[in-house]
């Protein structure tokens, strides 16, 4: 299942200059993370055209929701600023936990891990 996840990073690391929005600009973890969750997420008394708008604006911050078998237990977002990636997510007992990593630091994890897939989990 490895793969599904791979298949996931990669297509976000392709995309990581779009994951900088002014919309979270200046904001906490939670309020960034409520932004997103009720734009994707929520079923709420808005109309079905404004859901279908705020599920195509944010979507490109979904991280890994379904991103394989391992995260069917979780839910994550992924966004960035000022080079710096702040990935958010609940999992289990629905707390928010938020990790901050450098956009640099991201790609070559990301990398090193696809290389690590590429190789059938082997060390090179």
């Amino acid at each position: 299942m490895l793969n599904v996840t791979a298949r996931h990073l990669e297509e976000i690391v392709k995309r990581l200059a779009s994951l900088e929005s002014k919309v979270f600009f200046g904001l906490n973890d939670a309020s960034s993370w409520e932004i997103i969750d009720k734009a994707i997420y929520r079923d709420d008394d808005r109309p079905m055209e404004k859901i279908a708008a705020d599920t195509e604006r944010f979507f490109k911050f979904d991280f890994l929701t379904n991103g394989g078998e391992s995260f069917n237990t979780s839910k994550s977002f992924i966004v960035s600023e000022g080079g710096w990636i702040r990935i958010l997510f609940v999992e289990g007992d629905n707390s928010l936990d938020c990790i901050h990593v450098s956009v640099d630091a991201f790609r070559s994890t990301v990398q090193a891990f696809l290389d690590w897939v590429s190789l059938g989990g082997k060390q090179s």
